[in-house]
């Protein structure tokens, strides 16, 4: 469990490292599972294949706004409880947001095993890009209880004082994923099939490692089965403290839905395919800003929770420094090397090619706004 005695004394700068460093890390990790597809699909595959997971992946991040929602706003209260010496209040937390996920995995695959023709069908998919992509979203929603028990149990293991946990668990995700895409998909000819059992089956290791460390012996805020429950009012507060997170993951599934209608319906599957690969080199900086984010509120909460707000405005400085200097950082990047980038996901169409550098030229700004408001 979180030091509280580090955590309201301790350097600043060196409780930033410890936290934010894994977390940034995982944040990563988890949110490049979809980009790894998309380098064996579309070097393997084709634009077709790297269009399907572009259709598929704003329903994907539907998944990520719920397990933010619950992850995020329960280890927001948590930290809360800890800065006030309420270690029941945490627990009550915890216990509460466990079935709560478990719940919501089950709704997810159900209403996404049953709909997601009905989605593709709305973005205006046919022939066969719509059937991988629908192939590929079965196969997503089928586990959505991993994706959501992986990413939301990041955040409670951090505050639970085990940040290098949360990494390895979400590192190890990424090494299954990468060797099962190599052998499904470039080996076996499987496709986006292939790719999609692929990111399941790293999200589940993730995910049950994480969820068997909570209710072993390890665990500071330990799992009781016989107290997991489902109060009402525990749950209005732990979805209220993670709207927020919900609200900025649900825009994004907005955004990308909008942005696939309209180059499905005024341009072609090519210009989808572009976006994607333009979409997979953007959402890394984003990673890394929510891996900021996701760093500074164990110690931001604790030192709020304990009344320590000088400390609290101290980290949000060095926070806001951290994500500025990132964005620069990406802005330079995509500025010095960007036809190299887009070869990374297809290097064979040379329209694709022109497409990409175009629509890359547009977002190029895009890391630096992003930055200054982490």
């Amino acid at each position: 469990m979180i030091d509280e005695q580090k955590m309201g004394s301790a350097s600043l700068g060196k409780l930033f490292l410890k936290f934010t460093f894994p977390a940034t890390i995982g944040m990563v990790v988890a949110g490049i599972q979809g980009i790894i597809s998309g380098f064996f699909v579309g070097n393997t595959v084709g634009s077709q294949g790297l269009a399907a997971t572009t259709l598929a992946f704003p329903a994907i991040v539907a998944m990520f706004a719920i397990a933010h929602m619950i992850g995020v706003g329960t280890s927001s209260l948590m930290a809360l409880a800890l800065g006030r010496s309420d270690r029941q209040e945490a627990l009550k937390l915890i216990h509460n947001a466990f079935p709560l996920l478990l719940l919501a995995g089950i709704g997810f695959t159900a209403f996404g095993m049953a709909f997601s023709g009905s989605y593709l069908r709305l973005l205006g998919a046919s022939g066969p890009v719509f059937d991988m992509a629908n192939t590929y979203l079965r196969i997503i929603f089928a586990g959505s209880i991993f994706t959501l028990l992986s990413l939301a149990l990041d955040p409670l293991t951090r505050n639970d004082g085990k940040p290098r946990l949360a990494m390895i668990c979400l590192t190890g995700a990424i090494l299954i994923n990468i060797g099962l895409d190599y052998l499904f998909v470039m080996r076996m000819g499987m496709g986006v099939t292939g790719a999609a059992i692929s990111m399941v089956i790293a999200f589940a290791f993730s995910g049950i490692l994480l969820s068997i460390y909570f209710f072993s012996r390890w665990a500071g805020l330990r799992l009781n089965p016989r107290s997991l429950f489902l109060k009402p009012k525990i749950i209005f507060w732990i979805m209220k403290a993670g709207l927020p997170s919900f609200a900025m993951q649900f825009s994004t599934f907005f955004l990308l839905f909008a942005n696939n209608y309209m180059l499905l319906k005024y341009g072609s599957e090519l210009a989808v395919t572009g976006y994607g690969i333009i979409g997979y080199v953007f959402s890394t900086f984003s990673f890394i800003y929510e891996g900021i984010a996701l760093g500074t509120q164990p110690i931001i909460g604790f030192n709020y929770g304990a009344r320590y707000y000088s400390r609290v405005a101290k980290t949000l400085q060095i926070a806001i420094i951290s994500c500025l200097g990132t964005g620069v950082v990406g802005f330079l990047i995509i500025s010095i090397f960007p036809e190299q980038i887009i070869r990374i996901f297809n290097h064979d169409s040379s329209e694709l090619l022109a497409i990409t550098l175009n629509g890359m030229g547009l977002f190029m700004f895009t890391p630096l706004p992003r930055g200054r408001l982490c």
